[in-house]
């Protein structure tokens, strides 16, 4: 079948149409969406943490089976897609920003305009919340606090503690606290 302007259609009823892509829904896709749905109560809870809840949200996306897909819609997903999937690899090392421009081939001051323009983050604040999205979930799954942190590449407790609070809210162990009267509660 054509369409007037002389684009062709799929006719066929077993192909999913060009542009739609289906992936599995994930653990870590439903961990962060509850995290977000959680907000849903509390009106100082949304206004601290929504974003980035939404974030760790858009982040489970981008890592799961649906992330190539979704990075290959943007006009520089695509580099900063593998940027983003080379960090999630190396995201317990000191990654600098020349290592990422260079992996994907752009220069420092180019990578980071298109980095916040795909991300809305700074690639450095992305590499902070990627770290602290996996230390929470390393937490929440019963790893101690010094462990997750240090897991995750950070080397001072103190500052591992400092950005963890402005991310979540909350200190890691009022969050380990949380989520396992959390978990206590989901197996009565």
């Amino acid at each position: 079948m054509r369409h007037p302007a002389g684009h062709s259609f799929r006719s066929s009823s077993t192909s999913a149409p060009s542009g739609i892509a289906t992936a599995r829904w994930d653990a870590d896709f439903t961990d962060a969406l509850y995290r977000l749905l959680l907000l849903t109560d509390n009106a100082t809870d949304i206004a601290m943490l929504a974003s980035t809840r939404l974030r760790e949200l858009y982040y489970s996306v981008l890592k799961g089976e649906a992330g190539s897909t979704v990075r290959g819609s943007f006009g520089v997903g695509n580099a900063i897609g593998r940027a983003i999937e080379y960090l999630a690899s190396h995201v317990n090392e000191n990654v600098t920003i020349d290592d990422m421009a260079s992996k994907i081939g752009m220069s420092k001051a180019v990578f980071h305009r298109k980095f916040k323009q795909a991300t809305t983050m700074s690639p450095i604040q992305f590499v902070k919340s990627m770290r602290l999205n996996n230390a929470a979930k390393r937490i929440a799954e019963g790893t101690n606090v010094s462990v997750a942190a240090m897991d995750v590449g950070y080397i001072s407790s103190s500052q591992f503690s400092r950005d963890f609070k402005r991310m979540y809210g909350l200190s890691p162990k009022q969050w380990e606290k949380e989520n396992k009267a959390k978990a206590a509660t989901m197996l009565q």
